[in-house]
C-alpha cells in the first residue's frame, strides 16, 4: 500500500473517506488504484476500510467498519446520527437477523438519500445521542429499541441482553427509551423486549431461546444456574433451568464445540445431571426457528420430570 495511504487509514483507525484522503495530497488515481488492488475497499462512495483489515475482520466486525467508513463521509461537524444496529455495532454489541446498510438520521428529521448503502430515520432524541470513538450515535437502550421496531423481537432481544450485560444500559433506560423514541406505536416488539431484557443471559443463543419460549407460550426458565450435587460439589453451570421441575435446558449456539473433546466432557456432564434427577432437552441454533418444535421438546421433558417425580 502507498505510504501516505497506509500512514492516513492508520491514523483514522483503519477506516476513511476519500476526502481525508485526498487533503493529505492522495489523488482520485491512486485512491482508484489502491481499490483495484485490494488495498482498500470501498464500502460506498467515498467511504473505505483498509484492505487488510477488512478481510481480516469476522462478519459481525465488517458492519461497524463500514459504518465508520459511512461517517466519516459526512465529517465531524455534520449533524447525521448513527443508529440502529449500526450504532450498537460501534458500542460492541451482539447483532442478529439485521441488514448490512447504515443506518442514519438527523436531528432535523432531513431524509438523506436512502439506497443499498444507508437508510434514514426519524431523529433521535436528544438525551438519547451521544458520542463514542469521536462519532455521533444513538445510546445502546434507543438503538436496541430501534433494533426491535424495524427487524423484529428476536434481533432486539439479543442485543438488548447483551447491552444489559456489558453493562452499556440498564432497564430503566430500556423502559425510558420505549416511552421516548415512541417506536412502539407501530410495533409490540419494543415493550416485549423491554419486559424480556434480562443482562443475565450469555448469549445471542440463549437470547433467541428466551424469544422463542415467550412465542412458544412457555415460562422464562432461570437462567445460568449453578447445579451442585449432595455434597454440595459443582457439577454444571447450565443455561436455563425450570426450578421447580429439574429440567435442564442448553443451547448450542454456531460455534459451541469446536473439539471433540468439548463434545465427550458435555455428555458426561448431562450423564451426571441425569444420575441427579434431572431431565435435559438440547436445543440448537437451526431449532430456535421453530417455536412448535422447542414447545414440543420441552413439553416432552415436562412430562419426563412429572413421571419422575410421582
Amino acid at each position: 500500500m502507498d505510504a501516505r495511504i497506509a500512514t492516513v487509514m492508520s491514523g483514522c483507525g483503519g477506516v476513511a473517506s476519500a476526502a481525508q484522503l485526498q487533503a493529505k495530497g492522495v489523488a482520485p488515481r491512486e485512491i482508484t488504484r489502491a481499490v483495484r488492488s485490494g488495498d482498500l475497499v470501498r464500502v460506498r462512495r467515498g467511504a473505505l476500510v483498509a484492505g487488510g483489515l477488512w478481510r481480516e475482520a469476522q462478519p459481525w466486525e465488517r458492519h461497524a467498519l463500514r459504518a465508520r467508513a459511512v461517517m466519516a463521509t459526512y465529517g465531524p461537524e455534520s449533524p447525521v446520527v448513527l443508529t440502529h444496529h449500526s450504532a450498537l455495532a460501534v458500542w460492541g454489541i451482539d447483532l442478529h437477523g439485521v441488514d448490512d446498510r447504515v443506518h442514519l438520521a438527523t436531528p432535523d428529521g432531513r431524509r438523506g438519500r436512502t439506497d443499498d448503502a444507508v437508510s434514514f430515520h426519524r431523529p433521535v432524541p436528544a438525551p438519547f445521542v451521544t458520542t463514542c470513538g469521536g462519532i455521533v450515535l444513538a445510546r445502546p437502550a434507543a438503538a436496541c429499541l430501534q433494533v426491535a421496531a424495524r427487524f423484529g423481537g428476536e434481533a432486539g432481544l439479543v442485543s438488548a441482553d447483551a447491552a444489559l450485560r456489558a453493562g452499556h444500559t440498564t432497564p430503566e433506560e430500556l423502559a425510558a427509551a420505549r416511552s421516548a423514541l415512541g417506536v412502539s406505536r407501530s410495533s409490540r416488539a419494543p415493550a416485549q423486549v423491554v419486559a424480556l431484557a434480562d443482562g443475565r443471559v450469555e448469549s445471542a443463543a440463549e437470547s433467541r431461546a428466551r424469544w422463542t419460549f415467550d412465542l412458544a407460550g412457555l415460562a422464562q426458565p432461570t437462567p445460568q444456574v449453578v447445579i451442585r450435587d449432595e455434597q454440595d460439589r459443582f457439577v454444571a453451570r447450565v443455561d436455563f433451568l425450570v426450578e421447580e421441575l429439574k429440567v435442564v435446558i442448553e443451547v448450542d449456539g454456531m460455534g459451541k464445540y469446536e473439539d471433540i473433546r468439548d463434545l465427550r466432557a458435555e455428555k458426561v456432564r448431562e450423564d451426571r445431571l441425569r444420575e441427579l434427577g434431572y431431565e435435559v432437552v438440547r436445543l440448537t441454533w437451526r431449532e430456535l426457528a421453530d417455536p412448535a418444535l422447542v414447545l414440543r421438546k420441552v413439553m416432552a421433558a415436562v412430562v419426563r420430570a412429572q413421571r419422575r417425580s410421582s
